[in-house]
């Protein structure tokens, strides 16, 4: 995140993922979602969402040294449902050629950059992309299984980009309409649909305003245990002559503390923050 994206504390988007969650998970066995918004109308791809087309590459610390990471901005710490087709007679193999299905987007209730993957069994003969929306999965009577894994796909505008990368989003389905997503995998486990978070401390002054030029710290990366692309925000706060980037490791920031040097306050504030 960068140095003015701290948003208020609050957590009514978790809120409401938790429902619209609960809701998927009962609107699967009457053929829809309860808390879905009216169709949309417009055809073609999914396009105009509220995000930047450029994915901020931002300099960080990790125990010393320098690390990078994506900043996607403030997300929920619950998982959606994602769709992803597999061979109903070898469960373990996918569908070639079938695009994910989603059934909401950001702007909308419920939405979130991480996803909890729901398996649509299809049989032989099934042809790739012949379902392309949330209702035209169930109605086709097919078994869909809940799994545990959790992937960070978030959804982009057609032509998004991250900044240093030549990677290009992919292709899935919302509601009958092209959608597209950076898939980041599945580093974020999950406790059910919610996400487990590793802390990241960003640094305050005792007014309330951010540390000019100080990276944020985290303590983990990708590999080690505890990592996930969601971050809970720790908010750090320090005294007037702190000099930027002094403190570069959470065990450095943890002996201030000690030290009654800062104080450290957990927020309710999360966000996906991949380190690549």
């Amino acid at each position: 995140m960068g140095p003015s994206d701290v948003p208020p504390k609050s957590r009514p988007n978790a809120v409401i993922a938790v429902v619209a969650v609960v809701l998927f998970l009962a609107g699967l066995g009457v053929g829809f979602l309860l808390w879905r918004p009216a169709p949309v109308s417009p055809l073609g791809p999914v396009d105009g969402l509220s995000r930047t087309d450029m994915i901020p590459l931002v300099d960080g610390w990790v125990n010393g040294t320098d690390v990078q990471y994506l900043d996607y901005g403030p997300m929920s710490n619950v998982a959606v449902p994602i769709l992803v087709f597999f061979q109903a007679g070898s469960p373990d193999t996918p569908v070639a050629g079938q695009r994910n299905i989603i059934d909401t987007i950001p702007g909308q209730p419920g939405y979130s950059d991480f996803w909890r993957v729901h398996k649509v069994l299809a049989p032989a003969g099934y042809v790739a992309n012949s379902i392309q929306s949330f209702e035209e999965a169930v109605a086709s009577g097919y078994t869909i299984e809940e799994t545990g894994l959790i992937v960070n796909c978030p959804v982009v505008n057609p032509g998004a980009q991250i900044q240093g990368s030549n990677t290009a989003p992919v292709s899935g389905w919302y509601r009958g309409r092209e959608v597209f997503y950076f898939d980041h995998g599945v580093d974020s486990p999950g406790d059910g649909s919610v996400v487990r978070d590793a802390p990241i401390y960003v640094f305050f002054r005792s007014d309330g305003t951010m540390v000019p030029g100080q990276r944020n710290v985290i303590d983990v990366v990708p590999g080690d245990a505890g990592y996930s692309d969601l971050w809970r925000v720790m908010m750090v706060t320090v005294g007037a002559s702190y000099m930027a980037n002094t403190l570069q490791s959470a065990a450095a920031i943890g002996a201030e503390e000690a030290a009654g040097n800062l104080t450290i306050a957990t927020t309710d504030i999360y966000v996906n923050c991949p380190v690549v």
